[in-house]
């Protein structure tokens, strides 16, 4: 029951899957359609096999199909569709009834789920172009000032290097990146299903499905880490205004508050980290949540590592 009700798709959850362009237009193609096989399909969206089957899984809640295999709107999907033709976008109010609607609820899931925030980081170019850069500058800004280092979701204290901080923090990026991929691919199973093309291609449903789609994660990396930064910030602001908030290094209260700041900036870290993976790798957003989590207790254990291997 826990399970079932972990994988049900929110109505945010189906908002996100209906921003991906690619489901919007087989939404709009089989809906002007009426009916459509999946041959025709594929031709019309111009699209690979493994891209179209992937996606009408994904919105197999808004698509069925007739006895001839055509596939076909649900009710759902009608009103979805009809939704898209009038204004162009989907909202959740869209797939609610009307006394199921909830305010708190949906600003609740925004905070922990936040798929919103990666919408115009997708899909507006002048949006990417900006905050990625404006939020990695900040950030070796800050780094540099308190001499932090990043590695995964943890600061490590270096010498005042320019250079090889801002290295390390795009370094880090890069660790961030390849361990989200690898799991968004291992945990959709991609790797494991059978009869849906090759193994690339069904990698390539998932993550590497373009270049510039990588490009727009890899990006988007450097705004989800921002909440990380919360850690340097105040170590920033103590330091400069001399404000006595950390106490003296190397005593207890030290190690104390420290490791509560970094803790707190790792959970303000991890919806962001969430929405991320599932939107830029295609997720629901349990499986996501699961990815984000191995990182978040496989950057402890690295943590500990490595101060247990300086004391040594």
């Amino acid at each position: 029951m826990l399970v079932a009700a972990l994988r049900e798709p929110s109505e945010d959850e189906l908002v996100w899957l209906l921003r991906y362009k690619t489901r919007r237009r087989i939404l709009l193609a089989i809906g002007d359609a009426g009916k459509i096989s999946a041959t025709t399909l594929r031709d019309t969206l111009k699209i690979s096999t493994g891209s179209l089957y992937y996606n009408l899984r994904q919105l197999r809640r808004f698509v069925t199909q007739d006895g001839d295999k055509n596939y076909m709107l649900t009710e759902e999907g009608l009103r979805v569709y009809r939704a898209l033709k009038e204004k162009g976008t989907i909202t959740a109010a869209d797939l609610m009834e009307q006394n199921q609607r909830s305010r708190v609820l949906s600003i609740f899931k925004s905070m922990f789920f936040p798929l919103w925030l990666y919408t115009p980081l997708y899909e507006q170019r002048t949006v990417f172009m900006i905050l990625p850069a404006l939020s990695a500058i900040l950030s070796v800004a800050l780094l540099i000032y308190t001499r932090q280092a990043p590695l995964m979701l943890h600061f490590y204290r270096v010498e005042p290097n320019v250079l090889r901080i801002a290295g390390q923090y795009l370094l880090n990026i890069g660790i961030l990146y390849i361990l989200s991929t690898v799991l968004s691919i291992i945990f959709s199973g991609a790797l494991f299903r059978g009869g849906e093309g090759g193994l690339m291609a069904r990698i390539r449903s998932i993550a590497w499905h373009s270049i510039w789609d990588e490009v727009k994660f890899v990006g988007a990396l450097a705004v989800a880490q921002l909440p990380l930064m919360l850690y340097p910030a105040i170590l920033s602001v103590n330091r400069l205004f001399s404000l006595s908030i950390i106490p003296a290094e190397r005593t207890a209260q030290y190690y104390l508050v420290t490791g509560t700041l970094s803790t707190i900036s790792q959970v303000l870290a991890l919806p962001l980290l969430t929405g991320l993976i599932a939107y830029g790798r295609r997720l629901d957003g349990a499986t996501a949540a699961l990815a984000a989590l191995i990182i978040f207790f496989t950057s402890h254990v690295v943590f500990q590592a490595v101060t247990f291997a300086s004391v040594v």
